[in-house]
């Protein structure tokens, strides 16, 4: 598998060698960022080298007027230092950035506070009481995950580890609990319009240059409501939703590899796999359910006291989804759960303060990438990576607005699949996306849930994705196991998904 991806990312890194002497430089950061991400399976790095190459070709350009203003006729590397802090503070301006950044370090907040009260260990006790059969210890663990769409990381670390003595209790491989898991975390965090996937898929859609109308015209400026529009064409995130449940309710057999494990699981003591129970340090069902309800509640709702949206509120979809805010959301989730927890004493104040701090750090690295990706579309612009698309996508006969959708999905699926990378994937190629099927005349919002649908399923198919690191990691099984007992599954999918993309391309 690894030699497989390594002629990949070696053929991408040539392409973009081969761009650079035909004067293509608006694709060779793209090609070089994509094969350097598929042989080193890293996603911070492929991002740096790629921006270093975009200002070496500006700064033999003579610069951008445009993006760069200030770098204009700077050598290297002092253009790209500048283009950094231009960037930055551009987006910043347009608090696109700051906005992004702030969900996402309190969401890290937030989900380290639920772990710490004991919160999520408490849905598994609960659980345990309630399931008397296997049958039913793979229903609960299907349905359980449903709670945790806040985010695919919680989603599998927290249903793997509270479920995974329930099913050993029952005889369940671990490879199957994992690839229950599969069908459902990654998928859930692009159904629900409240995620982290949701919040920087939807960031991407809302910072498109020209910007995304809504149906009445006007510019869409909220990312919740910009990726509201793609939900239903995710169709890889559907179909593995209700795969999951035809898996779970014995209505599809298992595979071949699904039942060898089943077959080789050993018995294991009652005393081994049951919950433990200590009274005195349980957290309750109450320190999950309650924050989390005033999570969803605020991001959906403004407050009470807001009596322009309540005093004049009519009953329609246009008017909740437009009123969404995740950082209204999940700052007020965050100081209620932070005020709840201490006033009652569910946590001491010193263990409260360290897992708010920790939850800060555990998204550092995805904020340190995110600033890279808005850099480094604002270097494949200053490169006119945009005009150069627009104009090579003319007389392709066998490249349409019918087929676009099909292809996005196809080719976005199996490059997340080798790299094991999906957000930054999806930042690089949301502008080109929208370039094309506005020049090939393509459904916009079909287009787009085909680049996020590939990046969903990429993640979930991938053998060395952080998806299954963690999945493995929560149900105690072999990584490489689990990646290839769960991809006959996902073949499956990708085939229906495919077929789905292209019906819908000529029927839209």
């Amino acid at each position: 598998m690894k030699s497989i991806s390594t002629i990949i990312g070696v053929a991408l890194l040539f392409l973009a060698g081969l761009c650079y002497f035909i004067d293509w430089y608006a694709l060779v950061p793209a090609f070089t960022v994509l094969g350097i991400a598929i042989i080193t399976r890293k996603a911070l790095e492929p991002l740096i080298i790629g921006c270093t190459i975009g200002f070496v070709l500006l700064a033999m350009q003579g610069g951008s007027e445009e993006y760069f203003p200030e770098g204009k006729g700077m050598i290297f590397p002092l253009n790209m230092f500048d283009g950094m802090f231009t960037s930055i503070a551009r987006d910043a301006h347009d608090q696109g950035l700051i906005w992004v950044i702030l969900v996402c370090i309190l969401y890290g907040a937030f989900v380290q506070l639920l772990g710490a009260s004991g919160g999520i260990k408490a849905v598994g006790r609960y659980s345990e009481n309630h399931v008397k059969s296997k049958k039913q210890s793979l229903i609960m663990t299907y349905f359980l995950s449903f709670f945790f769409f806040l985010d695919d990381y919680l989603s599998a670390l927290s249903v793997g580890n509270t479920m995974r003595p329930i099913t050993d209790k029952f005889g369940v491989s671990r490879e199957k609990l994992a690839l229950v898991l599969s069908f459902v975390c990654v998928p859930l965090t692009v159904i629900f319009p409240i995620s982290t996937w949701t919040i920087f898929y939807g960031s991407q859609l809302a910072a498109i240059e020209g910007g995304v109308l809504d149906s009445a015209g006007k510019v869409i400026t909220s990312p919740i409501e910009a990726f509201l529009g793609t939900i239903p064409y995710n169709f890889s995130a559907w179909i593995s939703i209700i795969l999951g449940a035809l898996v779970v309710f014995h209505l599809v057999p298992d595979s071949k590899g699904i039942k060898e494990a089943e077959s080789n699981v050993k018995p294991i003591e009652p005393i081994v796999a049951k919950v433990k129970k200590n009274p005195g340090k349980e957290g309750k069902l109450v320190y999950f359910i309650l924050p989390l309800s005033v999570l969803i509640w605020c991001t959906v709702f403004p407050y009470p006291w807001d009596m322009d949206y309540w005093g004049s509120i009519t009953p329609s979809t246009e008017v909740i989804f437009g009123n969404i805010d995740a950082l209204r959301g999940i700052v007020t989730a965050v100081v209620f759960t932070y005020l709840y927890f201490l006033i009652f004493k569910v946590i001491k104040f010193n263990k409260i303060s360290k897992h708010f701090v920790l939850g800060l750090e555990t998204i550092t690295f995805v904020l340190t990438v995110l600033g890279f990706t808005y850099l480094l579309k604002d270097v494949q612009n200053a490169l006119g990576f945009n005009e150069f698309v627009a104009s090579h996508l003319q007389g392709i006969s066998w490249l349409n607005g019918s087929t676009l959708p099909f292809i996005i999905f196809a080719l976005v699926s199996w490059i997340c699949w080798a790299t094991g990378s999906n957000w930054g994937i999806y930042a690089i190629l949301v502008p080109t996306t929208a370039i094309m099927s506005h020049t090939l005349g393509a459904d916009f919002w079909l287009s787009q849930g085909a680049l996020a649908s590939g990046t969903v399923w990429g993640a979930a198919a991938c053998f060395f994705s952080d998806n299954r690191v963690l999945t493995a990691q929560s149900c105690k099984v072999d990584m490489m196991k689990h990646g290839i007992s769960q991809f006959p599954y996902q073949l499956v999918i990708f085939g229906v998904s495919s077929v789905m993309y292209l019906v819908a391309g000529f029927i839209l």
